[in-house]
């Protein structure tokens, strides 16, 4: 299963914020073969942005070129871009995030702000179809029962 992680599942692992444990499960899943995990660039810029500002500017990209041997990094484009403003959500970057899970062909985004993500097509277009939200606990419960 492919799956999409979002910047605050990162940054939980990360800095061992409150549910950091089932971020970190994940990771065992995807050592196991069952889980492939991707972020996008733009992730991967926002956690060294947010990361540099609490743990200093050395430790940041040993730690980015150690998590990105578990992810896929997926890059962003501007047929992404355009697929994204024809959609509406609370947040245009968790809409740019979401296109490019869907563009990547993930079957989940995993985040702690399912809300987030309820992202619907603008101006009566019908357009991509994005990929269901799951919290990391949600993913593990499926992932136990299979």
């Amino acid at each position: 299963m492919r799956v999409f992680l979002d910047t605050n599942i990162i940054l939980d692992l990360l800095l061992e914020r409150e549910g950091w444990e089932n971020c970190a499960r994940l990771l065992q899943w995807k050592e196991k073969g069952v889980l492939d995990i991707c972020v996008s660039v733009l992730t991967m810029a926002n956690v060294a942005y947010i990361y540099r500002k609490v743990v200093g500017e050395q430790v940041v990209i040993p730690n980015l070129k150690y998590l990105s041997a578990f992810f896929e990094v997926l890059s962003m484009d501007d047929k992404q871009f355009q697929t994204a403003i024809l959609k509406e959500g609370k947040d245009f970057e968790d809409i740019l995030q979401a296109v490019c899970a869907a563009e990547g062909n993930c079957a989940y985004i995993v985040t702690r702000n399912i809300g987030d993500f309820v992202i619907k097509d603008a101006f009566g277009q019908k357009g991509t179809v994005l990929p269901p939200a799951l919290t990391p606990s949600m993913l593990l419960k499926e992932l136990d029962a299979a």
